[in-house]
């Protein structure tokens, strides 16, 4: 069975017009059916800078997943989580190399978020195709309780709330895209417009529609897909 690669840079433009490079990604569909995201984020200021990796099961269950963060020059932490069964097994290093372990519940539908845009698509997994128009509970659990994710810790859980608004084709300066929409009330307060694509469900485009920053757009500028027998 071959591996097949997508990998991408998504910019973030900003409500002025100003555009930056914000996150470059890569997805693989492994050879057991499993996916696996890779991250890098560095924020428009330069003062964050994010390395994470996520790996979802076919079904699109969270597995494990890591991330390390660098903040204002100073390396900020680093944590490891694995699920299993009903349980999300969580490992924190501070920016001493103090270690902290702790267990928390893992219900069927939970995400693992660790602040990604591009794992934004990824929480939309478990939204029902066949209800559109209908809200739809999310469940996260977060690594940060802020929206830019600047600090690293066990988190908590985060109920929201998620629209599928169907099939849309959007362009973006990677090119022209086939996508799923979905409109996320989220809870720092915004409202998300978000368009992914294809069965690795990647993300083409996300929007603030209302709230803090509410005009921005985060969208994918460079695209590639191959496949390694």
């Amino acid at each position: 069975m071959s591996l097949v690669i997508h990998q991408g840079l998504m910019d973030i433009v900003e409500p002025d017009g100003t555009r930056n490079d914000y996150e470059r990604w890569t997805i693989t569909r492994n050879v057991d059916g499993s996916a696996t995201m890779r991250t890098l984020t560095r924020s428009p200021k330069g003062d964050l800078l994010r390395d994470v990796n996520h790996l979802d099961g076919p079904d699109w269950r969270p597995i494990e997943a890591f991330g390390r963060l660098f903040f204002h020059g100073e390396r900020g932490g680093s944590i490891v989580r694995r699920v299993i069964g009903d349980k999300m097994h969580s490992w924190v290093w501070n920016g001493d190399d103090d270690m902290d372990y702790a267990v928390f519940d893992a219900p069927s539908k939970m995400t693992v978020g660790l602040h990604p845009i591009q794992h934004e698509a990824w929480k939309m997994n478990f939204i029902d195709r066949n209800a559109p128009g209908e809200f739809q509970p999310l469940l996260t659990h977060t690594v940060s309780n802020t929206w830019n994710g600047r600090s690293i810790g066990h988190g908590k859980k985060l109920e929201s709330k998620v629209r599928y608004d169907g099939l849309e084709t959007v362009t973006v300066p990677a090119g022209t895209f086939d996508c799923e929409r979905f409109t996320w009330d989220t809870p720092f307060g915004k409202e998300l417009h978000i368009w992914c694509h294809g069965p690795e469900r990647f993300l083409v485009k996300e929007t603030v529609a209302k709230g803090d920053k509410e005009g921005t757009v985060y969208e994918l500028v460079e695209y590639e897909k191959k496949a390694v027998e």
